[in-house]
């Protein structure tokens, strides 16, 4: 068993720990609230990203053998679509490009994660889906949390019932902890500078004529080390978590 201490998570996050013996990881995906006893659970969170967020999830997960099924609960997300991202790659995997296959979510890029790391977290953990999608809806910065119904608490302490009375060997392998600035920095910091950088890959669209947008101009490099790029059209030196996600991001929401 391995023991409660400062070195697990490795990644910060919205969670709760439970029962450092129990295989089994609860996720739910946006901001829902749920409360079951803590022994059947080992480590309990939310997501809400298809990219950094699920990096932290997967990082999280293979630095733990003794985790071996991930509870996917709560309610999809529209335009992220996190849980999709999280049933294709288990299905499918990423490309080279490391961007999930199959997925409908808008940024699916795993830039910050060891392909070791996406295929050990394939592996390792068992998915059970109790995703209710007949709430699909677009996410906003403020979107209020919200209570599980009881009958999804219902159907969710039933699942984590059977699991607790069922062997789950520890997978067999050692840990697997990735350390990367872009998944292990504060949660709160890295949405913010997401949220700033993509105002900053937009607002060339809003001001510039459509002759004089570029949009086929990408991000230079300053310091990967940093996490410093400069965005051309605007001359601005930017701040982010992934020098690589935020091309990506910049490629999506600029439409090219």
């Amino acid at each position: 068993m391995i023991p409660r201490n400062d070195d697990w998570p490795v990644c910060s996050g919205d969670y709760v720990l439970g029962n450092s013996g129990s295989p089994v990881a609860v996720l739910i995906i946006g901001r829902g609230v749920v409360e079951v006893p803590s022994h059947l659970f080992n480590v309990k969170g939310i997501l809400k990203t298809e990219n950094i967020g699920l990096e932290k999830v997967i990082a999280n997960i293979v630095s733990n053998p003794i985790i071996r099924v991930l509870v996917l609960c709560g309610r999809e997300e529209f335009g992220h679509f996190p849980g999709d991202a999280i049933r294709a790659l288990k299905s499918n995997g990423v490309d080279e490009h490391h961007r999930i296959i199959g997925t409908r979510s808008a940024i699916p890029f795993l830039c910050d994660l060891p392909m070791e790391a996406v295929e050990r977290f394939r592996e390792q953990v068992e998915l059970i889906d109790l995703l209710d999608t007949s709430q699909v809806r677009e996410m906003t910065e403020y979107d209020p949390m919200y209570e599980f119904d009881q009958g999804s608490r219902e159907r969710l302490l039933s699942v984590l019932t059977e699991l607790a009375s069922q062997p789950h060997p520890s997978f067999p392998a050692e840990p697997l902890v990735v350390r990367v600035k872009a998944i292990t920095g504060e949660g709160g910091r890295i949405a913010r500078e997401l949220h700033l950088a993509s105002d900053e890959f937009i607002s060339p669209m809003l001001r510039l004529p459509s002759d004089g947008l570029n949009t086929g101009m990408g991000l230079v490099l300053v310091s990967e080390e940093f996490g410093t790029v400069l965005e051309p059209l605007q001359g601005l030196v930017l701040s982010v978590p992934s020098t690589r996600l935020a091309l990506h991001m910049r490629t999506y929401l600029m439409g090219v």
